[in-house]
Order: structure tokens, then sequence, then C-alpha cells
């Protein structure tokens, strides 16, 4: 019975001991893990007003409303010009057969309807044109976003829209706006008119 005691005793101290070699190893790789984290340092960027502000964002925003005003000019030219008929087609309404003028009336109104169609599909892919711009660019901000943060010790971004509140201090957005602007990447716009999606092609920025 005692040498039954005194191993169990033997078995506890054993036991304690592995488990304090544990504790102390699983402490050490805590401390030694909190070691190599840096400190979080946090910043903020304002992505949306620099797309809205920033001169390449404007820039390729003119661009998209010139191509888009270029071919509304040229629908309406067609549609003044389906007026037009119309409008001797009605004075010649009294010396036409009642399904003469009626088969006329039909077909100019058959394409006063497809040029109201082509203008809505022109329209969609202009917006479409303009979404691709804007989330190319944003990429790009990100990434000049990133650099300046580098320059600045930050190691962590966030978005402004997607923050509450944050101290001024925080917010870097004028930094990557300047640098934005004077990288001045250019867009390439290409907009499908056989059918499919508008498109834009961001270049890479220059390197300064």
């Amino acid at each position: 019975m005692v040498k039954k005691f005194q191993a169990f005793i033997y078995g506890l101290c054993v036991f304690g001991l592995v488990q304090s070699f544990y504790l102390a190893d699983s402490s050490a790789a805590n401390a030694q893990a909190k070691a190599k984290l840096p400190e979080a340092v946090i910043a903020v960027v304002d992505i949306n007003h620099i797309l809205q502000v920033s001169e390449p964002s404007m820039k390729a925003e003119e661009e998209v409303k010139a191509i888009l005003k270029t071919k509304v000019d040229d629908l309406n030219k067609r549609g003044d010009a389906l007026l037009a008929e119309k409008e001797a087609l009605d004075k010649q309404r009294a010396i036409l057969a009642p399904d003469a003028y009626q088969q006329k009336l039909s077909q100019l109104n058959v394409q006063r309807q497809n040029l109201q169609r082509e203008f809505q599909v022109i329209n969609g892919k202009m917006n479409e044109a303009l979404v691709g711009i804007r989330l190319r660019l944003r990429d790009i901000i990100i990434h000049m976003a990133a650099e300046v943060s580098k320059e600045k010790g930050v190691n962590i971004g966030i978005d402004r829209a997607k923050t509450v509140f944050f101290d001024n201090s925080m917010d870097i957005t004028e930094d990557v706006l300047a640098k934005f602007n004077k990288a001045n990447p250019k867009v390439e716009i290409k907009v499908n008119e056989s059918g499919g999606e508008g498109a834009a092609k961001a270049a890479p920025a220059k390197k300064n």
C-alpha cells in the first residue's frame, strides 16, 4: 500500500514537471510571437473622393462623355431626318390611299423605335465603360495608397467609405491624390458597337 502511494506521488510530480515545462515553452512561444508582431499603424484613404476629383478620373469621364455626345448627335440627325419624312408624308396624305399612308407611317414608326433602342444601348455601353474605368483606376489608387503608406510607416489601410470614425491625422487621402495625379495613368476606352459590353482598360501608371 505504501509503495503504491509512493508511486502515485511520484507520478504526480512527473506530471507536474511536464506540465510546467509545457507551460513554460508555451509562454515563451507566445512571448516570441508577440515580439515579432509589428505595432498596428492605421491610415484612412477616401477612395471615392479621389475617383471624383482626380485629374485622370475626370479626363477619362470627359472622354466617355465626348464619345456619347458624338453618337447622340448622330442619332439626333437621323431622328430629324425621320421627322422630316413624317412631315412630308403627312402632306401627301390627301393624295395617298389610306393603306399606302398607314404602311409608310408604320415603317417610319419602326425606324423611330429602332433609334430609341439604339440610344438606350449606347447609353448603357457608356455607363458600363465608366464603371470599368472606375474599377481599374480604383485598383491603381489602392496600389498607390500602399506605396504612400509604406513611406509613412503605415501597415494597415482602410477605405473611408467603410470607416465609422477616425482621427484626422490618420487621413492620407491628399497624399495619395497628389501621387495619383502625378502618375497620371492613362485609360484606354473601347466601346463595342456590334454587341456585348463596353470596355475600359487602364494602362500601367508611369514610374516617377
